[in-house]
């Protein structure tokens, strides 16, 4: 039977069946994470380039500025202050570019495992969610029904040793140490005892019976 789910099959709950496209309406409406990372990741490139030119921009004026021999401690700071920025704008670009990566990545996860799951029915196996989470194939079906336990047979054959082909009587296996049945054994002696009881009363009768038919032919 294929996991696939088809599109005659009946719907089970229509509130449940509700209540599932909440959940896929409250997924599809979140921010589009991937835009966004794109957006940052084009205007922190933008930032990091002007940033850097006003830092060569810093550094170059302070070497120029120290073969003309003026005072160099307000190009050092300049320069200094440059050089400041552009790294705490660096890692800001970097965490923020992070965090939208992650917050992506979970998103995307999120919607191929909705999309897959849309396509099952309502039951989900868990080694089919494991094996799609690990990307790995399902793990093949196995088609043995659970039953009760068959009895265990004994092959007998016939006691007639003349056939090379005995005849097998296939019989249940006696289980070592107990008895048939005791139960089924006292009522077989009950029933012996009734029918001797029984033969007697008839034998008795019919005595009677010859000696009542002598004595009125006498």
């Amino acid at each position: 039977m294929s996991d696939d789910r088809s599109e005659d099959d009946p719907i089970m709950d229509l509130w449940y069946s509700n209540w599932e496209q909440q959940c896929v309406e409250a997924l599809e409406s979140e921010p589009d994470y991937e835009s966004q990372l794109h957006n940052e990741k084009e205007l922190y490139s933008q930032q990091m380039w002007t940033k850097f030119q006003t830092t060569a921009s810093a550094i170059a004026q302070l070497y120029k500025d120290r073969t003309l021999g003026v005072s160099l401690w307000v190009p050092f700071q300049t320069a200094a202050g440059t050089v400041t920025s552009l790294y705490k704008d660096s890692v800001d670009c970097m965490r923020r570019c992070s965090d939208l990566g992650v917050e992506m990545g979970k998103q995307k996860r999120c919607k191929e495992i909705m999309n897959w799951a849309r396509k099952k029915r309502r039951m989900i196996r868990r080694e089919d969610l494991l094996a799609y989470l690990a990307g790995k194939p399902p793990p093949p079906r196995s088609h043995s029904h659970r039953s009760s336990p068959k009895p265990r047979m004994m092959v007998c054959g016939s006691p007639s040793s003349q056939s090379q082909t005995p005849s097998m009587v296939i019989a249940p296996a006696p289980t070592p140490g107990t008895d048939p049945d005791p139960e089924l054994h006292t009522f077989r002696e009950a029933l012996s005892g009734i029918l001797f009881i029984l033969l007697i009363f008839f034998y008795f009768y019919a005595l009677s019976c010859n000696y009542l038919v002598l004595f009125y032919l006498l």
